[in-house]
């Protein structure tokens, strides 16, 4: 497979993604960890927000060509959506109805097992030395799946389907001074939450805001 600069991707020295010393992979690396989209050799973004797809689609186009990336488009029964509306975004989009859906889901990616590969073992490393690419790596996570109250104090969290990596990312916190953070798992939505005391939230979103899409915007 070739990528745009020339070179052939298939060996650890040609891999063009750095995601624990480039900020911007980083940040990446956290939202894909959030809203993965994979199968055997694809690899892409599942998200409702077009912002957060539209940004992966920047990371992919820096490796590959605009005809490579494929987009679908899940969109609740009944509604209308004009596909001349997303044919910018990738060379083939197809549109899906789901019956019990209430917003339209995206679902941005490329085949690509060298990128799937990389993304894969990144997650499982999470080997950050740069505490801005960590901060940068949570900032990703956050806009993938985390939430706070409007008065940016109370109630933040990020959210987790698997245990494992909510206790990593908790240990992950620990190196950024963030000490009162703890786990709760929710048995009836099978889900784990990392909750970031009051005391502390306020300072995290202020880490992660420069590198953060949503974090801005919710203090408008």
């Amino acid at each position: 497979m070739s990528i745009r600069n020339g070179n052939t991707v298939g060996s650890s020295n040609t891999l063009p993604w750095n995601f624990f010393s480039d900020r911007e992979q980083s940040y990446i690396l956290g939202l894909w960890s959030a809203d993965a989209y994979h199968r055997t050799s694809s690899v892409g973004l599942s998200n409702i927000n077009l912002i957060l797809i539209k940004k992966f689609r920047d990371f992919l186009l820096k490796s590959f060509p605009p005809e490579r990336l494929r987009l679908r488009i899940y969109k609740p029964r009944g509604s209308v959506i004009d596909v001349l509306d997303y044919t910018h975004m990738a060379e083939k989009v197809a549109v899906y109805e789901m019956r019990k859906s209430k917003n339209i889901a995206f679902h941005l990616y490329v085949n690509s097992r060298p990128l799937l590969r990389a993304l894969s073992d990144a997650r499982k490393k999470l080997s950050f030395r740069d505490k801005e690419c960590l901060k940068s790596y949570f900032a990703g996570r956050f806009d993938g799946d985390g939430s706070i109250a409007n008065d940016m104090r109370t109630d933040c969290r990020i959210v987790y389907s698997e245990k494992h990596e909510a206790l990593s990312d908790k240990r992950l916190l620990e190196k950024l001074n963030f000490k009162r953070t703890k786990v709760y798992h929710y048995k009836s939505a099978n889900t784990y939450c990392l909750y970031i005391s009051k005391t502390e939230s306020s300072r995290f979103v202020k880490s992660i805001e420069k590198y953060s899409i949503l974090v801005p915007k919710k203090r408008i």
